[in-house]
């Protein structure tokens, strides 16, 4: 990239923030790590530059850039890029870290990340929202390169300011039937949403919900007043047999909820496939290890808008050869609209097996066929 570009377009790079301590502590030292990831298809990437905003204000992070240290880690393949370097540089109010591989150019792929870990952060005093901006240069097929770009938010909270374990009390419910939520919080203005219209909660760090009657997160949000620091922790309830929600229904005669299933190709192990759903249905599946080798496991994330609403990842462990092998069965209920991600960990003989059920019509898409591109 020659001089300043302005980021354009979807990143083809996805990002994971992650922060110790966890919300930022104003006027503390901090680590932060970022893990850069590719999607079911590599993406060529030629440099990755994150630019931190450097100051005093709630806007800012730090007023001591001088102090911060990069470390970059994976990307060490000739593929990848024969390993990444990151030099710094502190234009006035930024401190800028380019990365960039050995070989020029490198792909990132979903199992081969890179970790990026800043840290020595003095974070300055004044809490708010500083953000981390970052502009990638990359390139789907590796022939056609453009600047793209996101930024992901960074909370200042006071000293000691503590928010966390947010779990209701069972993760599965019957229909109509309400959970109780509850979380660790120092003094906030937390806000509950949960597809509905936002509440405020209590400060105690509890809060029942009204009857469910489908799957549903839930995002609880805390706030310090007068501030825009800003932390959201999610959960996910199941619901069992969950309402049917339509404008207009009319029916005369059998009336069948459930389409015709589609059997889905098992997944590669190391290999993440994503699948688009044209509808709501079931994602119905299965794993069982081989006997006698290492165990196997599935992961699946379902994705709203490239933000994951919940994942959950299931095992099997057929190593006892003592004993009959078994299988490990799963079922997720997967929105219209939303990204499913299969990922895989084992052999290749060991027995993966994934079934769509939509309700109504609509087979899962791969992500490509159905017209957005893959990072």
């Amino acid at each position: 990239m020659s001089g300043p570009q302005a980021p354009g377009g979807d990143t083809l790079l996805s990002y994971a923030l992650e922060t110790d301590p966890d919300p930022f502590q104003a006027g503390g030292t901090a680590t932060l790590r970022l893990t850069v990831r590719g999607g079911t298809r590599p993406a060529h990437c030629r440099q990755i530059v994150l630019a931190l905003p450097t100051g005093a204000g709630p806007g800012e992070l730090t007023a001591a850039p001088g102090s911060l240290t990069v470390a970059v880690t994976g990307g060490e393949s000739e593929e990848q890029g024969g390993g990444w370097t990151a030099t710094a540089t502190t234009p006035p109010g930024e401190a800028v870290f380019t990365l960039t591989p050995a070989r020029g150019r490198g792909w990132l792929a979903g199992v081969t990340p890179l970790t990026v870990t800043l840290g020595q952060i003095r974070v300055n005093t004044a809490t708010g929202t500083a953000r981390l901006r970052i502009t990638e240069e990359t390139s789907a097929d590796g022939t056609v390169w453009e600047p793209r770009g996101t930024d992901l938010a960074l909370a200042k909270f006071p000293d000691g300011f503590v928010f966390g374990d947010l779990r209701p009390d069972r993760i599965h419910v019957k229909n109509g039937e309400c959970v109780t939520l509850t979380w660790r919080g120092s003094p906030a203005t937390y806000t509950m949403d949960w597809g509905r219209r936002p509440v405020e909660v209590t400060t105690e760090g509890t809060w029942t919900s009204p009857p469910l009657h489908d799957t549903t997160v839930f995002r609880l949000a805390a706030r310090l007043p007068g501030s825009t620091a800003e932390r959201v922790l999610t959960t996910l309830v199941t619901v069992a047999r969950p309402h049917l929600r339509v404008a207009d229904l009319e029916a005369a005669g059998q009336v069948r909820m459930l389409g015709t299933g589609q059997r889905l190709g098992a997944p590669v192990p190391g290999t993440p496939v994503r699948y688009t759903a044209p509808t709501d249905g079931l994602l119905l599946g299965h794993v069982r290890a081989r006997t006698g080798r290492p165990p196997a496991t599935l992961r699946i994330t379902v994705m709203a808008d490239g933000t994951a609403v919940y994942g959950q990842q299931f095992a099997s462990d057929n190593q006892d050869t003592s004993r009959l092998p078994s299988e490990t069965p799963f079922h997720l209920p997967v929105g219209r609209g939303h990204t499913v991600v299969v990922t895989a960990a084992g052999a290749e003989d060991d027995d993966f097996g994934l079934t769509w059920m939509p309700y109504g019509t609509g087979l899962l898409q791969p992500e490509q066929a159905a017209g957005r591109e893959s990072g």
